[in-house]
């Protein structure tokens, strides 16, 4: 749906959702957003990693259909737009436990969660089709209660660092403000880079990951972040290591070398979660001229370090 109309029915089905999630919203009217429906709202926002508002958009709303998809209750395939829920997270991880890599858990049935996916069947002796049968799950949960505590593989794909399998050695900017255009300038004396100056972080990940680029970092000015926010991506019980280190690097450097609060936390925010290489999202209150400079200063010496650590 192009917009969101926010209706009693979409308010009582989300209610409905909460409640079989485990957010009590007995208290409230049927289909009204009342006080308890607003704080379940902001609870299952903090454990999806999205804006925590106690308001029910378009993006929360996404979410809450989301999670209440099980795997096996319906075929998963690759399709355009791509198949999105709780139940693709549970084959992601599940094939990333037995050796076979979908990229990152994040709950979207892309390009490499089918070929994952193929590479399963076809180690099963089943049609490498790509799609989740029930035969394919009925394998999958036969081997699965096999690897218990075992490393996903996605944890050692990460672990390697940029630019990763078949990146180039590329970096997205993206966002309209000045910081943006700053750590962009920055970053093309040393790297290639191309900029996105859409606010639509959908657009903006799509561009990163058309020209398979190693990393993206999207700035962004808002007015409910106090001093410096950085983040990457984390959701599902998993999390981008390469994200959270350069991240952590460039908050104990901002930290180090001024008065600004700095604060790192892992999200699942659009830019975050539909980028397939890591991303970073660094968010301030304001942009001046002289913490322009230290920031951009700040993140192109980090990003070049995890550059020449992966060399």
């Amino acid at each position: 749906m192009s917009t969101f109309q926010l209706t009693a029915s979409i308010i009582r089905s989300a209610q409905e959702r909460l409640s079989e999630l485990g957010h009590d919203t007995t208290r409230d009217p049927s289909g009204a957003l009342g006080e308890q429906t607003c704080v379940a709202l902001q609870a299952f926002q903090r454990q999806r990693g999205i804006d925590i508002t106690g308001e029910l958009d378009l993006e929360t709303w996404n979410r809450l259909v989301e999670a209440g998809w099980v795997i096996g209750s319906r075929l998963l395939y690759l399709t355009s737009p791509h198949q999105r829920g709780d139940d693709v997270a549970e084959l992601q991880e599940a094939l990333a436990l037995l050796g076979f890599n979908p990229g990152r858990i994040d709950g979207i049935f892309g390009r490499h969660t089918e070929q994952a996916l193929a590479e399963f069947q076809s180690n099963c002796a089943l049609a490498p089709s790509g799609v989740l049968t029930r035969a394919s799950l009925d394998e999958l949960e036969r081997l699965s209660s096999r690897v218990a505590g075992r490393r996903p593989v996605t944890e050692t794909h990460d672990a390697a660092g940029l630019p990763g399998e078949g990146r180039e050695r590329i970096i997205v900017v993206a966002g309209n403000n000045t910081l943006a255009v700053d750590i962009a300038h920055s970053l093309r004396d040393v790297i290639r880079v191309e900029e996105s100056v859409t606010s639509n972080a959908h657009d903006s990940a799509q561009l990163a990951n058309d020209q398979r680029v190693a990393l993206l970092i999207s700035i962004q000015t808002r007015s409910d972040v106090y001093g410096m926010q950085l983040s990457y991506f984390e959701s599902y019980d998993a999390h981008s290591l390469t994200g959270r280190v350069l991240a952590t690097a460039i908050a104990a450097r901002i930290a180090a070398a001024s008065q600004m609060a700095v604060h790192v936390s892992g999200t699942s925010w659009p830019i975050l979660r539909e980028t397939l290489m890591p991303a970073i999202d660094i968010a301030i209150n304001f942009a001046d001229h002289d913490h322009n400079a230290l920031i951009a200063d700040v993140v192109t010496r980090s990003a070049m370090e995890l550059f020449d650590k992966t060399r």
